[in-house]
């Protein structure tokens, strides 16, 4: 089993956690840890009334593992006591094709969760994933597993794709979805920056934004004058994110930005984005959304006038623009506010909604 630098931190609960590889005598310890993880959820492959095995069996594979240096067990232990696992291995590894790819599974007890621990632990893969060669670490996380999920995918994991009926559990099927991240992907562990202004935090958007996105997406007053139909469920919502959003940021293109509010950014309110018309005439395109719980505040022209100096400095951007359906004057007044100029309307220039539409152009020049 690899090895690592032991290393601690302090939690933001005042606890001292230490990361150590676990040994084989730690056997018991690690038997009490799944017998606990299986009383308090259902997100991992323990369950309660499981025939664990004994302890000696247990030390043993523990000591045949630490002659396998891919293999890597990290405990995090709080005093003698352990709080969190993480197993990485390699399934294949006298594959000729497959040796870069790693698989895992990590679970952290319920009373040391948003501690700051399953961050750490993924680091710790992540340096011992590079050391051996590897470049894709993938594993499988249940859609009811938002915590895990929303973890997962700020430290630089996607969602690939969903196993249908992937367990039964409490007499049901529940999905899984299979995520992954490359190490030797320049772009696929890409995301927009946080940015504040004075009264929003502009954040990237996860996939557990789904449900918040969807209350209102599902508004067609919201969606009355854009190119996109109201979300009919909140899987609509998901497969925005993953078909949409995800793939603008495995390109490193900011879109979009997730809107929040400063004293509440778990919750989205509305989206504001960049994405290329010309790489080589330096120009983008603005885009927006928001829930008509916070039209006529001025939330879209303080998130777009940020995001638009983002784009122009990240970028070196020579051109930005905008447009709205001539019908649209609240978007047309945004793009006026934030100090884009109108520049003409292209007639019957798209047709959607089984009719045609004259479109409004506005611009924003870097002198």
């Amino acid at each position: 089993m690899a090895k690592f630098e032991i290393c601690k931190i302090e939690t933001k609960a005042g606890k001292e956690i230490i990361f150590r590889p676990i040994i084989s005598n730690d056997a018991e310890n690690l038997l009490s840890f799944r017998r606990q993880i299986a009383s308090e959820t259902t997100n991992t492959m323990q369950y309660v009334g499981q025939d664990y095995p004994a302890v000696e069996e247990t030390a043993k594979r523990l000591s045949t593992q630490l002659e396998d240096k891919t293999t890597l067990n990290v405990g995090a232990f709080s005093g003698d006591t352990l709080v969190a696992y993480l197993n990485f291995r390699l399934p294949w590894a006298d594959h000729p094709r497959v040796p870069h790819l790693a698989q895992f599974g990590m679970m952290v007890l319920k009373d040391f969760w948003g501690q700051g621990i399953g961050k750490n632990i993924l680091k710790i893969q992540e340096v011992h994933a590079q050391s051996i060669g590897v470049s894709r670490i993938e594993a499988m996380v249940r859609v009811s597993n938002e915590r895990g999920l929303s973890l997962y995918e700020r430290n630089g994991y996607k969602v690939e794709g969903t196993r249908k009926k992937a367990a039964f559990i409490n007499n049901e099927f529940v999905d899984e979805y299979f995520i992954a991240k490359i190490l030797d992907d320049p772009f696929r562990n890409w995301s927009p920056p946080t940015i504040e202004t004075s009264r929003l935090t502009l954040r990237p958007i996860l996939l557990t934004d789904a449900e918040a996105i969807f209350e209102y997406a599902k508004n067609p007053n919201v969606s009355q004058y854009t190119l996109w139909e109201p979300h009919i469920s909140v899987s609509d919502s998901i497969d925005y994110i993953k078909d949409y959003v995800f793939n603008y940021y495995e390109q490193g293109v900011p879109e979009p930005f997730g809107i929040t509010l400063k004293d509440e950014p778990s919750k989205l309110i509305g989206t504001v984005g960049c994405f290329w018309v010309s790489k080589k005439a330096k120009c983008m395109e603005i885009a927006y959304a928001i829930s008509e719980d916070y039209w006529g505040k001025g939330l879209v022209a303080e998130a777009s006038s940020a995001v638009i100096d983002y784009c122009f400095n990240e970028f070196k951007l020579k051109r930005i623009q905008a447009r709205c359906k001539s019908v649209n004057k609240p978007s047309a007044r945004v793009m006026e506010k934030i100090g884009m100029t109108y520049e003409g309307t292209l007639k019957s220039a798209v047709f959607h909604r089984e009719k045609y539409w004259d479109m409004h152009y506005y611009g924003k020049i870097m002198p």
